[in-house]
């Protein structure tokens, strides 16, 4: 359990944020199936966590190479820039 709560949203692939986040932390589903792939890091002292949510179809649809819109977990706000800016690209504050 990562104890972070959702800051915000990309829209990227599966594939782009391996590219730049490595492989994810975890990629089998959560007890309740809610979350299926999860990145859990720290970035410059950050706590980010990016997640597919409740698709309830063990990951098929956030890692079919199209663009999906991942949530962004953290402590504070600064979680989803941080992302946005790895990524170059716009994200979406909750």
């Amino acid at each position: 359990m990562t104890f972070t709560s959702l800051q915000g949203y990309i829209q990227a692939t599966y594939q782009e944020l391996v590219e730049v986040f490595g492989d994810p932390t975890y990629s089998e589903p959560s007890g309740d199936e809610k979350v299926n792939t999860e990145w859990d890091l720290f970035i410059d002292d950050t706590r980010v966590t990016i997640y597919d949510w409740k698709d309830y179809d063990f990951g098929k649809r956030s890692r079919s190479g199209q663009p999906y819109r991942w949530h962004i977990g953290g402590n504070c706000h600064d979680a989803v820039q941080i992302v946005a800016t790895r990524l170059n690209r716009m994200a979406y504050f909750s």
